[in-house]
């Protein structure tokens, strides 16, 4: 077996972003550097013989994506993630301030965001850290939709300082 071909297995195989640091375990004596040649050669490979298909590093991993000529035929079988303006306040809260309590959220936001955050839940962009409070935060899934590495590659958000200067911050202080 070939190292390269087992790296396609392992990312052929996840059902959604494989993060790097599994592959590498998966494959002793493959540096990161080892990793990027091989999914460069794999890429390389599917587009000299026109596969529809690439590697893309996302969410810190790979996880293979259709090449954009395609996305118009993909869109007929397969409907985008849809969010209401409440629920997408409520994840750019969770993005940006998070991880947050739903009183930090609902004081941001100044209204119940019981909906929303069920919304963002049953869509799988944020999940819920078990403690007191309960805290939510984004998800892998969230990054993936938004074709994102991390947190960190979220737009500025300078223009929103104002609104956000004065807010609570969501992670609650520690008590004692």
């Amino acid at each position: 077996m070939h190292v390269r071909e087992i790296i396609e297995a392992l990312i052929f195989s996840a059902s959604g972003s494989l993060p790097a640091r599994d592959i590498l375990k998966a494959v002793p004596g493959t540096s990161v550097e080892d990793l990027e040649s091989y999914v460069s050669e794999l890429n390389r490979m599917y587009g000299e013989t026109g596969r529809s298909f690439r590697i893309e590093r996302v969410s810190n991993g790979y996880q293979y994506v259709t090449r954009e000529e395609y996305a118009p035929y993909l869109k007929l079988l397969h409907a985008p993630v849809r969010l209401s303006m409440p629920s997408l306040e409520v994840l750019a809260v969770v993005a940006y301030k998070g991880p947050c309590s739903k009183q930090a959220i609902d004081s941001i936001r100044g209204v119940d965001s019981t909906s929303s955050l069920k919304s963002l839940l049953k869509h799988q962009l944020i999940d819920i850290r078990h403690g007191k409070p309960l805290m939510y935060h984004t998800t892998t899934r969230f990054l993936e939709v938004f074709g994102l590495d991390s947190l960190s590659d979220l737009p500025d958000l300078k223009q929103f300082e104002e609104v956000f200067r004065e807010e609570p911050q969501c992670i609650p202080e520690e008590e004692g």
